[in-house]
């Protein structure tokens, strides 16, 4: 249920205001609180200087959120006692402004063992986040000999610690704590380590499924040593919270499909798992908040839900990196065809379009249609070239790690090494939380008082032309056709595309915005017509726009030399609508 509150003015003091000059300092403004349901303010009155700055507390009833307010640059925080904040900078005059409160419109009761937990959450997402137990002494059962290791649904579906689940609105979701017993001490070789601390260093047991004790003797569990598990046969392995290093060869040929671990983890790297050829699925717990929330990188759980709800209607898919994140009015394409619903998954070029693709084909269905717009300053990444993960990939789930389990490890290089790096870059980073949305911030993470993100995916803050056609930096790209080689890139790119196409998909090609002045001197119109011929011909899906046309002048483009501005994004929609039509047209398909 969503609710308005007003901060209302007192009209006299607008009548006031308009009577006195901006040049004095001494002029008062005066914003009074209305009562509204959700909430509750000791202050309602409150007096200023013109230009000061405006804090209002208030505090949500149980299961009420602040959502935010509508004045220009006002920022809402939640203090330790659950108050919120309102912040407004630089109020010249009496203002009116609005604050949008929401009930928790979502529940969910944890089962542990006899006790039921019943917990509201917001709708910040499509789906909603679990809870993690932020803390290692939660995740151990009180005789210390079980581990908390997620929850599972009443179908036995499992769900990670943290991440996210469907949950009906006004239906409580029951969720079950899915505990597993700790292995038996005696079957684990160890040594004490400099500080005391527990170090694996062999097995000698025959459990099908091995998990690791978070303490042996009272010493914590730190380290997996090389050589540990190598050879041992299993189903699954699962690492207690406390372990912070697992080293190369660690489990070298070690026979067993499903890998468990918590974000607790330091070092884990691909190389503990040399020759585990039947290794396929990874499993997060989440003990630590995310630090990414909020961020363009949040984006992606978020469109990837909106993708999994539409699973089974015609769809329309728009697909590269930022570029189309910033580049598309989805809502214009939504109108054009009706038939289908359409998500913007655009959101960083810089890391591997693979995983991405094989994410999105899990909810394609026959007649859905894919359109591509790959950059040609990432290559590599956007046409598949290479199957390494990188950083960037775990930065986009970390409000969602079940997404990784949807992934087959073995299809993937660098996937621990990644999350290695992931872990390094996160420390010192700000703490969030799953309740922040990226639709809450722009592209530099500020506070915003509307949305920047639309239903669709799309990145929709106002952006204004550029005062000329300067390109932003000085990259300039190659839009060559020995840039594109058959074996290492056009391969690597059909063969997905024909993944696609097998699962009754069509797949479309068309152009990424660029600056027209942000090309190498050799990308002359010449080279470009011939980079064009012969992607037509090397393609396994048509090329569907003209690549001269995917050249924008310099002020259509908004702080990179990719992402359009709002009056770009309009025009190169409205192209690439009729491309698509053209070519349905020319397939006889209406």
């Amino acid at each position: 249920m969503r609710r308005t509150i007003i901060l209302c003015v007192c009209l006299s003091m607008l009548l006031s205001a308009c009577g006195q000059r901006m040049n004095n300092p001494e002029r008062t403004v005066r914003v009074v609180l209305e009562e509204g349901d959700g909430f509750a303010a000791e202050e309602r009155v409150f007096d200023g200087s013109a230009g000061g700055t405006f804090r209002i507390k208030v505090i949500p009833f149980e299961d009420w959120e602040i959502e935010g307010c509508d004045y220009p640059g006002a920022t809402c925080a939640t203090d330790d006692d659950d108050a919120v904040e309102i912040t407004l900078d630089d109020v010249r005059y009496s203002t009116v402004v609005t604050l949008s409160a929401e009930q928790h419109p979502y529940r969910i009761r944890y089962h542990d063992d006899d006790n039921i937990e019943e917990v509201s959450r917001p709708a910040h997402h499509l789906r909603v986040n679990t809870a993690t137990r932020s803390n290692i002494d939660g995740l151990i059962s009180d005789d210390g000999a079980r581990l908390l290791c997620g929850w599972k649904l009443e179908n036995g579906k499992r769900i990670d610690l943290g991440s996210r689940v469907d949950v009906n609105k006004g239906v409580p979701l029951d969720l079950y704590a899915d505990w597993h017993a700790f292995g038996k001490a005696d079957d684990f070789d160890r040594e004490s380590d400099a500080s005391g601390r527990a170090v694996i260093r062999g097995y000698r047991g025959s459990a099908s499924e091995i998990v690791i004790p978070a303490h042996i003797n009272g010493q914590p569990v730190v380290s997996i040593a090389a050589g540990a598990f190598a050879g041992v046969e299993c189903e699954s392995v699962i690492l207690p919270p406390t372990v912070e290093v697992v080293e190369p060869h660690a489990f070298d040929g070690c026979a067993f499909s499903s890998l468990t671990f918590f974000d607790t983890i330091r070092e884990i790297t691909d190389y503990a798992f040399s020759d585990c050829k039947q290794l396929r699925e990874i499993h997060i717990n989440a003990v630590r908040p995310p630090v990414y929330s909020g961020t363009y990188f949040d984006t992606f759980p978020d469109k990837l839900d909106r993708l999994r709800s539409l699973k089974d209607r015609p769809k329309i898919i728009l697909f590269s990196g930022s570029s189309t994140r910033f580049g598309y009015d989805s809502e214009m394409i939504n109108s054009a065809f009706p038939g289908y619903d359409v998500v913007n998954m655009g959101v960083y070029a810089y890391t591997n379009a693979l995983p991405q693709f094989d994410l999105m084909l899990q909810y394609v269905k026959p007649g859905d249609i894919l359109l591509h717009a790959p950059e040609f300053d990432a290559v590599k990444r956007q046409f598949c070239v290479t199957n390494a993960m990188d950083e960037h990939f775990f930065a986009m789930i970390e409000s969602d790690y079940d997404i990784l389990s949807l992934l087959d490890y073995r299809d993937y290089g660098g996937v621990l090494s990644a999350f290695t790096t992931f872990q390094k870059n996160r420390q010192g980073m700000s703490e969030g939380n799953y309740q922040l949305s990226a639709a809450r911030f722009d592209e530099d993470h500020n506070p915003v008082s509307s949305p920047s993100y639309n239903i669709y995916g799309d990145y929709i803050v106002h952006r204004p032309n550029g005062a000329d056609d300067t390109p932003i930096y000085n990259l300039p790209v190659d839009y060559l056709a020995g840039a594109f080689p058959a074996k290492t890139v056009i391969e690597p790119l059909n063969r997905v595309y024909q993944r696609f196409q097998n699962a009754g998909a069509r797949v479309f090609f068309t152009y990424a915005p660029r600056n027209r002045l942000a090309l190498s001197e050799r990308s002359t119109e010449a080279e470009r017509a011939r980079l064009d011929e012969w992607l037509r011909q090397s393609l396994a899906a048509p090329v569907i726009s003209d690549i001269e046309a995917s050249l924008f002048p310099g002020h259509l483009l908004y702080g990179t030399d990719n992402h359009l501005s709002t009056e770009g994004v309009s025009l190169r929609t409205a192209m690439v609508i009729r491309d698509i039509q053209d070519h349905l047209e020319r397939e006889g398909v209406e």
